[in-house]
């Protein structure tokens, strides 16, 4: 994430540790767990050099989403999956940035959905490679995952996987995709934002967006019903104050600006948060695969139920 906040105490949906809970998981969408971990592992390698916006490291990490895009049958939402655009940095040797977008065509072409996660991270500092293992690797790795599942199990409505670049500089990727999106963007329902979804140390996960959009809030509550994780509403006003509300520290931002309705998955800081220790050792790998088919179930029960949900917004 762009950046961060303190701990807060947040209302957790359901709990219960029963069989009929067990029972029901195991219906949860059934994501490939051995090559979600094994797509973090990669992306958070040293080979990657913190897949830095501009740099190497980001071009190989791209160069591996789009080969599994590709193989996945995902339509390309820009020539070669790839939407460059400009970009104004003090690092003045970083001129463009590239954000990777593909689709997944649903039964209905009408409403789209937008599931995102930025795979950019800090790079390198003083010879010490910053792996972002659990920012952004894990959201990357949590949407890649998903775009397999859904390329395999058609869904209801189109499904845009978008891959952001930069966001650990501002999120001109995000704010370029909703600038010249690639449908118009009265047509995207909603933006579903991965950042952080992989440190579960407490077994808990967030969900942060239905206080400015309550509609949601009966998909998440079922969602939790079902959950390996212990899944948790919050930080997304000011209540416990501004650093504690993270409406604007990740790419989801761009569509709350654009008016696009949004909920973002992530975990609270860690002592690992932007440090070069944040690496694939430090995750608990049962726990991350829990939080990936939470995230799934969610945006199954989201395309299902859409156009029961969520307001159609004016075209303007």
């Amino acid at each position: 994430m762009t950046t961060r906040r303190s701990v807060v105490a947040a209302l957790a949906l359901v709990s219960c540790a029963c069989p009929a809970r067990a029972q029901r998981a195991a219906l949860l969408p059934a994501i490939d767990s051995a090559a979600a971990w094994h797509t973090l592992g990669a992306l958070a390698h040293d080979s990657m050099q913190g897949r830095r916006m501009g740099t190497r490291g980001s071009a190989i990490a791209r160069a591996l989403l789009v080969q599994r895009l590709t193989h996945a049958g995902l339509v390309p939402m820009a020539p070669g999956f790839e939407q460059r655009f400009p970009v104004t940095l003090r690092d003045t040797s970083v001129h463009e940035g590239v954000n990777v977008l593909a689709m997944v065509r649903g039964t209905d072409t009408g409403r789209v959905l937008v599931v995102s996660a930025h795979y950019d991270h800090l790079g390198v500092s003083g010879g010490v490679v910053y792996n972002g293992a659990d920012d952004n690797a894990s959201g990357t790795s949590a949407a890649l995952a998903m775009a397999e599942y859904f390329a395999a199990h058609r869904p209801r409505h189109d499904i845009i996987f978008a891959f952001f670049d930069g966001e650990e500089l501002g999120m001109p990727g995000a704010r370029a995709f909703v600038t010249s999106p690639p449908v118009p963007l009265a047509r995207i329902a909603a933006d579903v934002n991965f950042d952080m979804v992989s440190r579960l140390d407490k077994n808990e996960l967030y969900a942060a967006g239905a206080s400015q959009h309550p509609y949601f809030r009966p998909l998440l509550e079922a969602t939790a019903a079902v959950a390996p994780v212990t899944l948790l509403l919050g930080h997304d006003t000011d209540a416990h104050g501004a650093h504690d509300n993270w409406t604007n520290q990740s790419d989801h931002w761009a569509f709350h600006a654009g008016g696009v309705p949004w909920i973002c998955f992530g975990v609270e800081d860690h002592p690992d948060y932007h440090r070069p220790t944040d690496d694939i050792e430090r995750i608990d790998a049962g726990r991350f695969i829990g939080a990936v088919r939470t995230m799934a179930e969610f945006v199954r029960r989201l395309d299902q139920q859409l156009d029961a949900v969520v307001p159609r917004r004016p075209t303007k």
